[in-house]
């Protein structure tokens, strides 16, 4: 009895073992495929206001997040990766990967002529991945690359001007900046979670026009701007957590309350313009750029009402009124300001299948972007947006799981701003990890 209980011991070891090698195996290629895809992460959203800059600047701070309204800063927990705060991975009990892909629809109204467009884009949204070294500590390594900014429009403009032949401008905007980022967090004390992270943006962005006359007498023109930039910067960050012990409150049990500051990026890089007017081809000219993106900061809280329900709410902002490159004067955009919040809600049976759990998600967020509109001969005014989101978490297996998220909103709230568009986004994203609602036996 005693030998068929020590061969099904050392079955169960081999087994396990087999199944951490393939888990090894998994990861490698997982990582591998996120680093290929590491170019082509960038933001979708399609406006004309992108081509201000280096585009839109996006305000995720993860997958999960985007169904929480893009908050969660001051959230800890397994399986929450967040690419803002590296103070929340303190709570990462498990090792774990993510990468996301999102697709957005944008259609674009304009007030003053009374057309419309539709613009749609899908991309590889980025990935993490994270590994605890150790947990009672709260010592977690992590990295990672996602969007940064969004530079992807396009326009057509039918113009008469008098003594000369009417005639069409075009132009269309594509790419923008990523993101990669490498760093650590670490609970000295209990209750106090502190993180940093260094960053990296680079990207290219490329923006051509063409000029065409309906007159042949009259020589059309198309050119051609390639911009590359990059730069590095920093995020430092806290959480405190366990307020109702340090405090002696007990109305405080489950907050936490989390802030962080990011660095400035200073960017330079290489621009080539090229011309073609009819078949002539000007010699490319090309000069040396820089740019400056000013620092951001945030604070935000967070409620663990129990296991299976937490509340969350963020509050951001940056001085994009200081923001400059070498064809961007500073004053050119907005400052702006983030407030966003969400819940969670794990639905199902504490024992009983894995797949009859799920998570879902609700949230909101208001944003006053860094972008400005005429809407008089001496007035401005800031866009600003509003978003609504939603979203689904369900197990594929014991080491994986799927989240389902959209964001459905409109940007430029005024009537009487010349600009108003309807936002669709859809993320999908998968993560892998060593387990998710259940730990196998002698870990």
């Amino acid at each position: 009895m005693k030998s068929d209980q020590v061969e099904m011991k050392i079955e169960k070891l081999g087994m396990r073992k087999a199944c951490r090698s393939s888990f090894i195996i998994r990861y490698s290629l997982f990582i591998l495929l996120l680093f290929y895809s590491m170019e082509s992460a960038r933001a979708q959203d399609g406006t004309p206001l992108s081509a201000k800059g280096v585009g839109t600047f996006t305000s995720s701070s993860g997958s999960w997040a985007s169904g929480m309204g893009n908050s969660g800063i001051a959230l800890i927990g397994n399986g929450v990766l967040n690419g803002l705060n590296p103070a929340t991975w303190t709570g990462l009990e498990t090792v774990q990967i993510n990468a996301t892909y999102n697709f957005a629809g944008v259609t674009s109204q304009d007030n003053t002529n009374g057309l419309s467009s539709y613009y749609a884009n899908g991309n590889f949204g980025g990935g993490i991945f994270a590994f605890p070294i150790d947990r009672s500590a709260g010592i977690t390594l992590a990295g990672g690359f996602s969007p940064l900014t969004s530079y992807n429009f396009s326009t057509r403009a039918d113009t008469t001007l008098p003594n000369i032949s009417p005639f069409t401008y075009e132009s269309s905007g594509s790419g923008g900046l990523g993101e990669g980022f490498v760093g650590f967090s670490v609970s000295p004390f209990e209750g106090v979670n502190l993180g940093g992270m260094f960053n990296y943006a680079f990207g290219r962005m490329e923006i051509t026009r063409t000029v065409s006359f309906d007159s042949t007498s009259y020589t059309g023109s198309y050119s051609d701007n390639s911009m590359y930039m990059s730069g590095a910067s920093g995020t430092f960050g806290v959480v405190l957590d366990s307020l109702d012990k340090s405090l002696g409150v007990d109305f405080l049990k489950g907050f936490s309350i989390a802030g962080y500051y990011r660095l400035p990026y200073y960017l330079s890089g290489n621009s080539v313009l090229q011309n073609l007017y009819e078949d002539t081809l000007h010699s490319p000219f090309s000069q040396g750029v820089t740019g400056y993106i000013p620092p951001g900061y945030g604070i935000g809280i967070a409620k663990r009402f129990s296991d299976r329900f937490v509340a969350v709410l963020d509050l951001r902002g940056q001085k994009f009124s200081q923001y400059h490159d070498t064809f961007t004067p500073e004053g050119s955009l907005e400052d702006a300001l983030f407030l966003g919040g969400g819940i969670e809600y794990l639905q199902g049976k504490a024992i009983g299948s894995l797949f009859e759990k799920r998570i879902l998600r609700a949230g909101f967020y208001y944003q006053k972007t860094e972008f400005y509109l005429p809407i008089g001969s001496k007035q401005n005014k800031q866009v600003d947006e509003l978003f609504v989101t939603a979203g689904i978490e369900v197990p594929l297996s014991l080491t994986a799981t799927v989240n389902f998220s959209a964001q459905y909103g409109l940007r430029g709230l005024s009537s009487d701003l010349p600009l108003q568009e309807r936002i669709f986004r859809l993320y999908v994203s998968i993560t892998m990890g060593e387990g998710w609602f259940v730990r196998s036996e002698g870990d």
